[in-house]
């Protein structure tokens, strides 16, 4: 007996649904790797390469005098001025010490710095880390206070202030500075020598330091009356950044 074979009607759908698959498929994919699309931007687009960079930078600012010339009362806003001659009593300022990590890295710091001679701090009040001085007299019998401020780490683009109050001191005759100026004289008041700073990251050490401060003393115009002009630098007095940096291979 002959037998005949079936056609099964599944098989043969199924099979003419995969090939429709594949041809899609195929299709599609042929389709996305011929695409292409323009994009427009408005702006401006920079490109370069990435650094890192240790820095460090430092300046000092002097707000003005906070002592009135005549009575010697305290004031609340800096007289930027006139200052007393051969007072009874001393004149007060307000100096402020700012670092600055600038780069792109985390650094450690100390600044050092010198008051002396004819001024002394008497208060300071530092934003981060701790404040230490060493006083000193020389042979002159003049006053020297060195100042160590260790701050600690600075972030990129973190800043610390030390604000140092400080206020002239009397001469052998217990007279206060500055003692001339008032009968066409003058005089100069060095407030402070250049702060320096010493700041150290992983590959190696950073160095800047400002320049110190120092006041001109003038007669103000009126012979006796016991008050002189501060005639430069103008108050307040920001010295120059002073800074270093280093690039990190």
């Amino acid at each position: 007996m002959r037998r005949y074979r079936r056609n099964n009607p599944i098989n043969k759908t199924t099979g003419i649904l995969f090939i429709l698959l594949m041809l899609a498929l195929g299709t599609i994919g042929y389709s996305y790797s011929h695409w292409s699309k323009t994009i427009t931007i408005h702006g401006t687009i920079t490109t370069g390469t990435w650094e890192n960079v240790a820095s460090v930078r430092i300046m000092k600012t002097l707000n003005g005098s906070f002592t009135d010339p005549v009575t010697g009362e305290d004031l609340l806003t800096p007289n930027t001025t006139h200052i007393a001659i051969a007072a009874d009593f001393p004149t007060k300022f307000q100096l402020i010490i700012t670092v600055e990590n600038n780069g792109t890295v985390s650094i450690t710091d100390a600044v050092y710095d010198v008051i002396e001679n004819t001024v002394k701090p008497i208060s300071w009040t530092p934003s981060k880390g701790t404040v230490t001085w060493e006083n000193k007299t020389t042979a002159q019998n003049f006053e020297q206070n060195f100042l160590t401020w260790t701050i600690g780490t600075l972030a990129p683009g973190e800043r610390a202030t030390l604000e140092i109050w400080i206020e002239t001191l009397p001469n052998p005759s217990g007279k206060y500075e500055p003692t001339t100026g008032d009968e066409g004289d003058g005089q100069t008041i060095e407030i402070n020598r250049g702060a320096n700073i010493t700041a150290t990251y992983d590959y190696g050490t950073l160095f800047a330091q400002t320049e110190n401060i120092t006041l001109t003393i003038t007669d103000d115009g009126i012979q006796d009356n016991g008050i002189g002009l501060i005639s430069a630098p103008t108050l307040p007095y920001s010295t120059p950044w002073a800074s270093d940096s280093e690039t990190i291979p």
